[in-house]
């Protein structure tokens, strides 16, 4: 790494009528060294704008940390969301514990959560502390690592005003990332945050004009195409957020030109066959958008053109509507053939085998069970 013609320039003024003392040659050799190396670091680890991904995932704290599973073909994992109190309180629904409790029985080596974890929407650093607080321990509970994106409840103020006060709340209760991924065994699990803010948030109502039913922003967008053009040998991809792209009600879904540029970037991968599901919440039910049912998942290998679009957000959240009077949550939330569900996914070489577990419609006790499951397509 050394300029080898300076380290002979040195040897010969060492041997000259110009006398060098050892510290100062030692001074210039480390010198050279120095400017070595950075010449190297500078040759070997070029900038460049198109290497950017997703920031990396973390589970939720106290909750654990993944395996190493780099050789990892089979494997299980749980999807839940919408397990948020049906009015402003830190205590988390008694049935959302009994659900945590019954999926044991997989043996999942991780949980995706999808969002409205908290009642929230109060940026009082106090109030939304003790409501995480509580989330957590129940999070722990699962014995697992769990891996969260942020709904609407940790995103927004009253009348769902997005507030940028609630997001920091989120990232240091948390996890500081918003959106992100992460890779396990053969498969790879991407978070997109559907409440995004914007440049004008503020925490106060929006105006009537304003399309309030979640935004990606175009650094999500962007790291997103990023990461799917990185992983497209990877065997299958599950994508994971708060609000639909496909609900049962259309007036609750993701806003539509969101959706339409989420559909846009899954379409430039369709080819690799890869990207399976695509995991939601906010409305609280289950639904297959395949199927435009409340029929059992389909599984893969499968003749039905992917990704599959599944809502899951029956962990808790009332079923039928709040208890607190002038909650704006819109009604298509709620729907009379709604029930308590989560789904188990079993990931095996070529296969992707999803069973939904029924839990009932009671908030004080659940009683689940398993669907029959790998629904064939319309």
């Amino acid at each position: 790494m050394f300029d080898l013609s300076l380290c002979g320039r040195i040897r010969l003024m060492t041997t000259t009528r110009f006398r060098f003392s050892l510290p100062l040659l030692l001074l210039l050799l480390v010198a050279a060294g120095i400017a070595g190396f950075a010449q190297a670091a500078k040759q070997k680890s070029p900038k460049s704008k198109s290497t950017a991904s997703m920031p990396v995932l973390p589970p939720l704290p106290k909750t654990g940390m993944l395996k190493d599973a780099k050789d990892r073909t089979s494997f299980t994992f749980v999807v839940l969301g919408d397990n948020r109190p049906a009015k402003q309180t830190a205590k988390q629904p008694v049935i959302t514990g009994q659900l945590i409790s019954d999926m044991k029985q997989y043996n999942p080596e991780f949980i995706l959560w999808t969002g409205d974890v908290i009642a929230g929407k109060d940026p009082k650093a106090k109030v939304i502390h003790k409501e995480y607080e509580k989330f957590l321990e129940l999070a722990k509970s699962a014995g697992v690592p769990v891996f969260n994106v942020p709904g609407n409840h940790e995103m927004n103020a009253a009348q769902n005003a997005p507030c940028p006060a609630m997001g920091k709340l989120y990232q240091k209760h948390m996890v500081k990332e918003l959106y992100g991924a992460f890779a396990y065994g053969n498969s790879r699990f991407i978070a997109v945050n559907t409440d995004s803010l914007q440049k004008t948030a503020n925490c106060k109502p929006p105006t009537k004009k304003y399309d309030n039913k979640g935004y990606v922003n175009k650094d999500q967008l962007d790291s997103l195409d990023a990461y799917l053009k990185a992983n497209a040998s990877a065997d299958n991809i599950f994508i994971f957020m708060h609000r639909p792209m496909f609900p049962k009600s259309g007036g609750v879904g993701l806003n539509e030109v969101s959706t339409k540029k989420l559909e846009k970037i899954f379409a430039k991968y369709q080819k690799h066959k890869n990207i399976a599901y695509v995991l939601a919440a906010h409305e609280h039910l289950y639904y297959n958008a395949l199927a435009k049912n409340d029929s059992p998942p389909p599984c893969l290998p499968s003749n039905a053109q992917m990704p599959f679009y599944l809502v899951s957000g029956g962990a808790g959240a009332p079923l039928s509507g709040d208890k607190d009077e002038g909650e704006e949550e819109e009604k298509g939330e709620f729907d009379p053939d709604a029930f308590y569900n989560y789904l188990v996914f079993e990931v095996a070489p070529g296969t992707v085998k999803v069973t939904l577990v029924n839990c009932g419609t009671d908030p004080t006790k659940a009683q689940c069970k398993a669907q029959p499951s790998c629904a064939p397509g319309p």
